[in-house]
């Protein structure tokens, strides 16, 4: 059992993921908190270890003519240049998804929610499997 990054470590990069992929999307939308822990349990073969995830709305704000057909689309580009690995891809849905990992195998992803007259996206990232403290507990 390898010692990880700790819990707090894992948050704050899920953090940096989302800030970092929202930078990349024209002005004239705002990141809102929607839901997601620090810190939440692993299950099966990981537990005792925990994960880090966090979710936003991306929020237009009203009146504005923010381009959100082209949010997914400038999302594949800056990961495809990042290096990052394609880990899902539905952009042909009715509810676009695209998700990567990083090298450092943190996930992050931009979904829509198709609302009939426009889209609502959000961004989540989460952290692999780590140890509270990056370490394992003794047993």
């Amino acid at each position: 059992m390898q010692p990880t990054v700790s819990a707090a470590e894992a948050s704050q990069r899920v953090q940096q993921l989302v800030e970092e992929a929202f930078a990349q999307l024209p002005p004239g939308a705002s990141l809102v908190f929607n839901d997601g822990s620090d810190v939440g349990p692993c299950e099966g073969a990981m537990q005792g270890r925990v994960f880090a995830e966090k979710r936003y709305r991306i929020v237009v704000e009203p009146g504005s003519d923010w381009p959100a057909d082209r949010a997914i689309p400038t999302l594949v580009a800056f990961w495809e240049k990042a290096g990052y690995q394609l880990h899902d891809d539905r952009r042909q849905e009715r509810w676009p998804r695209y998700v990567v990992r990083t090298p450092d195998d943190f996930s992050v992803n931009i979904a829509g929610w198709d609302r009939g007259d426009h889209f609502d996206y959000t961004l989540t990232s989460s952290s692999p499997c780590v140890w509270e403290n990056g370490t394992p507990n003794p047993g």
